[in-house]
Protein backbone atom coordinates (compact mmCIF):
# COMPACT_ATOMS: atom_id res chain seq x y z
CA UNK A 1 0.00 0.00 0.00
CA UNK A 2 2.84 2.33 0.86
CA UNK A 3 4.75 1.58 -2.53
CA UNK A 4 1.25 2.34 -4.09
CA UNK A 5 0.66 5.66 -2.37
CA UNK A 6 4.78 6.36 -3.35
CA UNK A 7 3.71 5.85 -6.60
CA UNK A 8 0.17 8.33 -6.93
CA UNK A 9 2.45 10.74 -5.10
CA UNK A 10 5.50 10.39 -7.93
CA UNK A 11 2.64 10.77 -10.70
CA UNK A 12 1.28 13.90 -9.46
CA UNK A 13 4.75 15.58 -9.13
CA UNK A 14 5.03 14.85 -12.45
CA UNK A 15 2.05 15.17 -14.19
CA UNK A 16 2.07 18.47 -16.42
CA UNK A 17 0.05 20.02 -19.01
CA UNK A 18 0.21 18.40 -22.28
CA UNK A 19 1.10 20.42 -25.47
CA UNK A 20 -2.38 19.22 -26.57
CA UNK A 21 -4.31 20.99 -23.87
CA UNK A 22 -2.52 23.97 -24.65
CA UNK A 23 -3.46 23.70 -28.22
CA UNK A 24 -7.13 23.00 -26.73
CA UNK A 25 -7.33 25.88 -24.51
CA UNK A 26 -6.58 28.38 -27.34
CA UNK A 27 -9.66 27.47 -29.09
CA UNK A 28 -11.88 28.27 -25.77
CA UNK A 29 -9.54 31.64 -24.81
CA UNK A 30 -10.89 32.72 -28.50
CA UNK A 31 -14.63 31.81 -27.30
CA UNK A 32 -13.77 34.03 -24.12
CA UNK A 33 -12.63 36.64 -26.16
CA UNK A 34 -15.62 36.65 -28.39
CA UNK A 35 -17.58 37.45 -25.30
CA UNK A 36 -16.14 41.04 -25.23
CA UNK A 37 -17.92 41.39 -29.14
CA UNK A 38 -21.56 40.33 -27.07
CA UNK A 39 -20.54 42.88 -24.31
CA UNK A 40 -19.87 45.96 -26.58
CA UNK A 41 -22.90 45.09 -28.76
CA UNK A 42 -25.33 45.57 -26.13
CA UNK A 43 -24.17 47.39 -23.31
CA UNK A 44 -27.33 47.39 -20.74
CA UNK A 45 -27.36 46.33 -17.64
CA UNK A 46 -29.32 43.14 -19.73
CA UNK A 47 -26.49 42.90 -21.64
CA UNK A 48 -23.80 42.32 -18.83
CA UNK A 49 -26.29 39.81 -17.63
CA UNK A 50 -26.63 37.91 -20.91
CA UNK A 51 -23.05 37.76 -21.51
CA UNK A 52 -22.27 36.70 -18.39
CA UNK A 53 -24.16 33.70 -18.76
CA UNK A 54 -22.53 32.89 -22.15
CA UNK A 55 -19.25 32.89 -20.82
CA UNK A 56 -20.73 30.85 -18.04
CA UNK A 57 -21.30 28.19 -20.28
CA UNK A 58 -18.11 28.03 -21.90
CA UNK A 59 -16.62 27.82 -18.68
CA UNK A 60 -17.96 25.11 -17.67
CA UNK A 61 -17.40 23.70 -20.83
CA UNK A 62 -14.00 24.11 -20.74
CA UNK A 63 -13.67 23.38 -16.75
CA UNK A 64 -15.57 20.10 -17.81
CA UNK A 65 -12.23 19.47 -20.26
CA UNK A 66 -10.07 20.52 -17.68
CA UNK A 67 -11.10 17.63 -15.09
CA UNK A 68 -11.18 15.19 -18.08
CA UNK A 69 -7.40 15.74 -18.84
CA UNK A 70 -6.82 15.22 -15.36
CA UNK A 71 -8.13 11.70 -15.06
CA UNK A 72 -7.71 10.31 -18.89
CA UNK A 73 -4.77 9.67 -20.56
CA UNK A 74 -4.27 12.43 -23.69
CA UNK A 75 -1.76 10.35 -25.16
CA UNK A 76 -3.90 7.82 -26.38
CA UNK A 77 -4.91 8.11 -30.24
CA UNK A 78 -8.53 7.66 -29.78
CA UNK A 79 -8.10 10.36 -26.69
CA UNK A 80 -6.27 12.75 -28.87
CA UNK A 81 -8.85 12.22 -31.86
CA UNK A 82 -11.73 12.99 -29.75
CA UNK A 83 -10.24 16.21 -27.92
CA UNK A 84 -9.76 17.42 -31.48
CA UNK A 85 -13.08 16.62 -32.79
CA UNK A 86 -14.45 18.52 -29.98
CA UNK A 87 -11.79 21.29 -30.32
CA UNK A 88 -14.17 21.21 -33.26
CA UNK A 89 -16.90 21.45 -32.31
CA UNK A 90 -15.15 24.43 -29.85
CA UNK A 91 -14.55 26.36 -32.68
CA UNK A 92 -17.84 26.50 -34.10
CA UNK A 93 -19.12 27.34 -30.87
CA UNK A 94 -16.48 30.42 -30.08
CA UNK A 95 -17.35 31.72 -33.96
CA UNK A 96 -20.95 31.26 -32.66
CA UNK A 97 -20.98 33.36 -29.40
CA UNK A 98 -21.35 37.04 -30.69
CA UNK A 99 -24.70 35.59 -32.26
CA UNK A 100 -26.24 33.92 -29.25
CA UNK A 101 -28.65 35.81 -29.45
CA UNK A 102 -29.43 36.67 -32.39
CA UNK A 103 -31.84 34.89 -35.30
CA UNK A 104 -28.33 31.47 -35.25
CA UNK A 105 -28.09 31.34 -31.51
CA UNK A 106 -28.79 27.73 -33.08
CA UNK A 107 -25.00 27.24 -34.46
CA UNK A 108 -24.01 28.26 -30.84
CA UNK A 109 -26.17 25.86 -29.76
CA UNK A 110 -25.45 22.73 -31.39
CA UNK A 111 -21.91 23.38 -31.18
CA UNK A 112 -21.89 23.24 -26.84
CA UNK A 113 -24.48 20.21 -27.33
CA UNK A 114 -21.74 18.18 -29.18
CA UNK A 115 -18.60 19.95 -27.39
CA UNK A 116 -20.60 18.35 -23.52
CA UNK A 117 -21.64 15.47 -25.16
CA UNK A 118 -18.27 14.38 -26.52
CA UNK A 119 -16.47 15.24 -23.00
CA UNK A 120 -19.06 13.07 -21.28
CA UNK A 121 -18.54 10.22 -23.73
CA UNK A 122 -14.79 10.57 -23.62
CA UNK A 123 -14.71 10.53 -19.66
CA UNK A 124 -16.76 7.09 -19.53
CA UNK A 125 -14.75 5.68 -22.15
CA UNK A 126 -10.89 7.19 -21.03
CA UNK A 127 -12.31 6.39 -17.42
CA UNK A 128 -13.85 2.39 -18.18
CA UNK A 129 -10.62 0.77 -16.55
CA UNK A 130 -11.00 2.47 -13.63
CA UNK A 131 -14.24 1.46 -10.97
CA UNK A 132 -13.85 4.61 -8.53
CA UNK A 133 -13.82 7.43 -11.52
CA UNK A 134 -15.84 5.36 -13.87
CA UNK A 135 -18.59 5.12 -10.57
CA UNK A 136 -18.31 9.32 -10.16
CA UNK A 137 -18.49 9.81 -13.98
CA UNK A 138 -21.48 7.45 -14.30
CA UNK A 139 -22.96 9.77 -11.47
CA UNK A 140 -22.66 12.81 -12.99
CA UNK A 141 -23.15 12.13 -16.86
CA UNK A 142 -26.79 12.55 -16.55
CA UNK A 143 -26.80 16.12 -15.04
CA UNK A 144 -24.06 16.56 -17.40
CA UNK A 145 -26.36 15.33 -20.42
CA UNK A 146 -29.56 17.02 -19.15
CA UNK A 147 -28.03 20.37 -18.93
CA UNK A 148 -26.20 19.82 -22.71
CA UNK A 149 -29.74 19.02 -24.01
CA UNK A 150 -31.68 21.92 -22.01
CA UNK A 151 -29.09 24.23 -23.64
CA UNK A 152 -29.51 22.79 -26.99
CA UNK A 153 -33.05 23.79 -26.73
CA UNK A 154 -32.66 27.13 -25.78
CA UNK A 155 -30.90 27.40 -28.98
CA UNK A 156 -33.88 27.11 -31.07
CA UNK A 157 -36.40 29.08 -28.16
CA UNK A 158 -37.66 32.79 -28.75
CA UNK A 159 -34.73 35.33 -27.74
CA UNK A 160 -36.71 36.52 -24.82
CA UNK A 161 -37.04 33.05 -23.24
CA UNK A 162 -33.41 31.80 -24.38
CA UNK A 163 -31.53 33.24 -21.41
CA UNK A 164 -34.23 32.07 -18.97
CA UNK A 165 -33.16 28.29 -20.35
CA UNK A 166 -29.57 28.80 -20.83
CA UNK A 167 -29.80 29.67 -17.19
CA UNK A 168 -31.72 26.46 -16.23
CA UNK A 169 -28.65 24.57 -17.99
CA UNK A 170 -26.25 26.23 -16.00
CA UNK A 171 -28.72 25.38 -12.55
CA UNK A 172 -28.50 21.69 -13.72
CA UNK A 173 -24.44 21.43 -14.12
CA UNK A 174 -24.00 23.43 -10.46
CA UNK A 175 -26.73 21.10 -8.91
CA UNK A 176 -25.10 18.20 -10.33
CA UNK A 177 -21.82 18.63 -9.00
CA UNK A 178 -22.80 19.62 -5.43
CA UNK A 179 -25.15 16.76 -5.69
CA UNK A 180 -21.96 14.11 -6.50
CA UNK A 181 -19.55 15.98 -4.34
CA UNK A 182 -18.37 12.94 -2.76
CA UNK A 183 -18.23 10.92 -5.42
CA UNK A 184 -14.23 9.85 -5.41
CA UNK A 185 -12.98 12.17 -8.20
CA UNK A 186 -9.34 11.92 -7.91
CA UNK A 187 -7.83 14.84 -8.60
CA UNK A 188 -4.14 15.42 -9.61
CA UNK A 189 -2.94 18.72 -7.69
CA UNK A 190 -0.09 19.90 -9.35
CA UNK A 191 -1.67 19.26 -12.80
CA UNK A 192 -4.79 20.76 -12.19
CA UNK A 193 -3.90 23.84 -10.88
CA UNK A 194 -1.71 24.46 -13.44
CA UNK A 195 -4.10 23.66 -15.99
CA UNK A 196 -6.46 26.71 -14.54
CA UNK A 197 -3.02 29.25 -13.67
CA UNK A 198 -2.33 29.08 -17.68
CA UNK A 199 -5.84 29.40 -18.34
CA UNK A 200 -5.82 32.95 -16.43
CA UNK A 201 -2.41 34.24 -18.04
CA UNK A 202 -3.66 33.25 -21.43
CA UNK A 203 -6.52 35.26 -20.54
CA UNK A 204 -4.26 38.09 -19.54
CA UNK A 205 -2.87 38.02 -22.55
CA UNK A 206 -5.80 38.13 -24.92
CA UNK A 207 -6.14 41.76 -22.56
CA UNK A 208 -3.00 42.69 -23.91
CA UNK A 209 -4.14 42.42 -27.39
CA UNK A 210 -7.24 44.38 -26.41
CA UNK A 211 -5.10 46.75 -25.55
CA UNK A 212 -3.29 47.15 -28.93
CA UNK A 213 -6.35 47.29 -30.58
CA UNK A 214 -7.37 50.08 -28.93
CA UNK A 215 -4.09 52.26 -28.99
CA UNK A 216 -4.44 51.35 -33.19
CA UNK A 217 -5.99 54.54 -33.90
CA UNK A 218 -4.12 56.62 -31.51
CA UNK A 219 -1.93 59.75 -32.69
CA UNK A 220 2.00 59.19 -31.13
CA UNK A 221 2.21 61.43 -28.48
CA UNK A 222 1.96 61.35 -24.65
CA UNK A 223 -1.60 60.78 -24.04
CA UNK A 224 -0.64 57.65 -26.19
CA UNK A 225 1.96 56.92 -23.99
CA UNK A 226 0.70 57.18 -20.71
CA UNK A 227 -2.59 55.17 -21.93
CA UNK A 228 -0.61 52.52 -22.54
CA UNK A 229 1.43 52.68 -19.22
CA UNK A 230 -1.91 53.00 -17.36
CA UNK A 231 -3.74 49.73 -18.93
CA UNK A 232 -0.82 47.86 -19.35
CA UNK A 233 -0.21 48.34 -15.22
CA UNK A 234 -3.90 47.17 -15.06
CA UNK A 235 -2.87 44.26 -16.68
CA UNK A 236 0.26 43.80 -14.55
CA UNK A 237 -1.61 43.89 -11.58
CA UNK A 238 -4.19 41.31 -12.10
CA UNK A 239 -1.36 39.51 -13.26
CA UNK A 240 0.78 39.99 -10.17
CA UNK A 241 -2.51 39.86 -7.48
CA UNK A 242 -3.05 36.35 -9.05
CA UNK A 243 0.50 35.16 -9.26
CA UNK A 244 2.01 36.48 -6.22
CA UNK A 245 -0.25 34.35 -3.40
CA UNK A 246 -3.33 32.63 -5.07
CA UNK A 247 -1.90 30.48 -7.77
CA UNK A 248 0.89 28.46 -5.56
CA UNK A 249 -2.04 29.02 -2.47
CA UNK A 250 -4.36 27.02 -4.35
CA UNK A 251 -1.93 24.09 -5.64
CA UNK A 252 -0.92 23.90 -1.88
CA UNK A 253 -3.87 23.64 -0.15
CA UNK A 254 -5.13 20.99 -2.93
CA UNK A 255 -1.81 18.87 -2.51
CA UNK A 256 -2.16 19.51 1.46
CA UNK A 257 -6.29 17.92 1.20
CA UNK A 258 -6.62 14.36 1.61
CA UNK A 259 -7.57 12.50 -1.67
CA UNK A 260 -10.76 11.67 -0.95
CA UNK A 261 -11.68 15.17 0.22
CA UNK A 262 -9.62 17.17 -3.40
CA UNK A 263 -12.81 16.80 -5.57
CA UNK A 264 -14.63 18.74 -3.36
CA UNK A 265 -12.05 21.64 -2.53
CA UNK A 266 -11.04 21.63 -6.54
CA UNK A 267 -14.75 21.76 -7.59
CA UNK A 268 -14.85 25.26 -5.44
CA UNK A 269 -11.50 26.71 -5.60
CA UNK A 270 -11.44 26.19 -9.49
CA UNK A 271 -14.49 25.38 -10.89
CA UNK A 272 -16.38 27.80 -9.71
CA UNK A 273 -14.38 30.50 -7.94
CA UNK A 274 -12.18 30.97 -11.19
CA UNK A 275 -15.03 31.62 -13.46
CA UNK A 276 -15.31 35.50 -11.91
CA UNK A 277 -11.97 35.62 -12.34
CA UNK A 278 -11.86 34.99 -15.53
CA UNK A 279 -14.83 37.35 -16.22
CA UNK A 280 -13.19 40.16 -14.81
CA UNK A 281 -10.57 39.96 -16.84
CA UNK A 282 -12.82 39.99 -19.76
CA UNK A 283 -14.84 43.33 -18.39
CA UNK A 284 -11.23 44.70 -17.62
CA UNK A 285 -10.42 44.46 -21.75
CA UNK A 286 -14.22 45.56 -22.63
CA UNK A 287 -13.20 49.16 -20.21
CA UNK A 288 -9.45 49.03 -21.42
CA UNK A 289 -10.21 49.19 -25.13
CA UNK A 290 -13.07 51.68 -24.77
CA UNK A 291 -10.54 53.83 -22.76
CA UNK A 292 -7.39 53.77 -25.10
CA UNK A 293 -10.15 54.22 -28.27
CA UNK A 294 -10.97 57.68 -26.65
CA UNK A 295 -8.79 58.68 -23.43
CA UNK A 296 -9.48 62.12 -23.43
CA UNK A 297 -12.95 61.74 -23.93
CA UNK A 298 -15.16 60.56 -20.71
CA UNK A 299 -15.99 56.92 -20.38
CA UNK A 300 -19.22 56.09 -20.86
CA UNK A 301 -21.74 54.25 -18.28
CA UNK A 302 -21.07 51.04 -19.93
CA UNK A 303 -17.13 50.82 -19.95
CA UNK A 304 -17.26 52.86 -16.08
CA UNK A 305 -19.03 49.86 -14.99
CA UNK A 306 -17.18 47.53 -16.70
CA UNK A 307 -14.07 48.71 -15.34
CA UNK A 308 -15.80 48.58 -11.71
CA UNK A 309 -16.85 45.12 -12.32
CA UNK A 310 -13.99 43.91 -14.07
CA UNK A 311 -11.93 44.44 -11.12
CA UNK A 312 -14.49 43.45 -8.03
CA UNK A 313 -15.13 40.28 -10.09
CA UNK A 314 -11.56 39.49 -9.96
CA UNK A 315 -11.21 40.04 -6.80
CA UNK A 316 -14.15 38.81 -5.40
CA UNK A 317 -13.49 35.53 -6.85
CA UNK A 318 -9.87 35.14 -5.47
CA UNK A 319 -11.08 36.09 -1.77
CA UNK A 320 -13.74 33.22 -2.02
CA UNK A 321 -10.97 30.95 -3.54
CA UNK A 322 -9.02 31.71 -0.49
CA UNK A 323 -11.45 31.78 2.02
CA UNK A 324 -12.53 28.60 0.96
CA UNK A 325 -9.10 27.03 1.17
CA UNK A 326 -7.30 28.25 3.86
CA UNK A 327 -10.48 29.66 5.67
CA UNK A 328 -9.36 33.31 5.53
CA UNK A 329 -10.61 36.36 5.05
CA UNK A 330 -8.80 38.46 2.71
CA UNK A 331 -9.58 41.68 3.81
CA UNK A 332 -7.28 43.98 1.38
CA UNK A 333 -9.04 42.44 -1.55
CA UNK A 334 -12.66 42.75 -0.64
CA UNK A 335 -11.91 46.33 0.23
CA UNK A 336 -10.19 46.97 -3.05
CA UNK A 337 -13.36 45.58 -4.70
CA UNK A 338 -15.52 47.58 -3.18
CA UNK A 339 -13.30 51.00 -4.01
CA UNK A 340 -12.75 50.26 -7.05
CA UNK A 341 -16.19 49.77 -7.90
CA UNK A 342 -17.79 52.95 -6.12
CA UNK A 343 -14.49 55.22 -7.80
CA UNK A 344 -15.17 53.89 -11.69
CA UNK A 345 -18.99 54.55 -10.89
CA UNK A 346 -18.72 58.10 -9.33
CA UNK A 347 -16.46 59.44 -11.85
CA UNK A 348 -18.86 60.23 -14.14
CA UNK A 349 -17.50 63.02 -16.68
CA UNK A 350 -13.89 62.54 -16.05
CA UNK A 351 -11.40 61.63 -18.82
CA UNK A 352 -11.57 58.04 -19.30
CA UNK A 353 -7.47 57.89 -18.98
CA UNK A 354 -8.09 59.82 -16.08
CA UNK A 355 -10.99 56.91 -14.59
CA UNK A 356 -8.76 54.14 -15.32
CA UNK A 357 -5.85 55.63 -13.80
CA UNK A 358 -8.09 55.88 -10.43
CA UNK A 359 -9.11 52.94 -10.56
CA UNK A 360 -5.92 51.01 -11.54
CA UNK A 361 -4.29 52.95 -8.77
CA UNK A 362 -6.66 51.45 -6.33
CA UNK A 363 -5.88 47.98 -6.93
CA UNK A 364 -1.83 49.07 -7.39
CA UNK A 365 -2.28 50.43 -3.73
CA UNK A 366 -4.15 47.62 -2.33
CA UNK A 367 -1.98 44.58 -4.11
CA UNK A 368 1.03 46.32 -2.20
CA UNK A 369 -0.34 46.29 0.83
CA UNK A 370 -1.12 43.02 0.55
CA UNK A 371 2.52 41.81 -0.52
CA UNK A 372 4.32 43.86 2.18
CA UNK A 373 2.17 42.21 4.71
CA UNK A 374 2.21 38.22 3.21
CA UNK A 375 6.00 39.15 2.94
CA UNK A 376 5.66 40.02 6.76
CA UNK A 377 4.62 36.72 7.14
CA UNK A 378 6.71 34.30 5.42
CA UNK A 379 9.68 35.97 6.63
CA UNK A 380 8.00 35.61 10.06
CA UNK A 381 7.26 31.90 9.75
CA UNK A 382 10.94 31.04 8.36
CA UNK A 383 12.67 33.06 11.21
CA UNK A 384 10.42 31.04 13.42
Amino acid sequence: MTEVADELTVQEEERKTSYLELFFDLVFVFAFTQVTALILEDTSVAGFARSALVLAMVWWAWSAYTWLTNAVDVESIVTRLIVLAAMTGALFMALAVPDAYQDEAAWFAVAYFVVRVLQSALFSWGTRHDPQELRATLKLAPWFLTAALVALVGGFVDGDLRAYVWSASIAIDVVGTLFVASAGWRVMPSHFAERFALIVIIALGESIVAIGIGTSGLERNLTFAISVVVALAGVATLWWTYFDFTAVAAERSLRRTPPEKRGPMARDVFTFFHYPVVLGIILFAVAAKKTLEHPSDPLSDAGRWALGLGFAFFLLGLALARFRALRRVSWERMGAAGLALVAAVALDGTDAIVTLSVVTGILVAFTALETARLREIRASVRAG
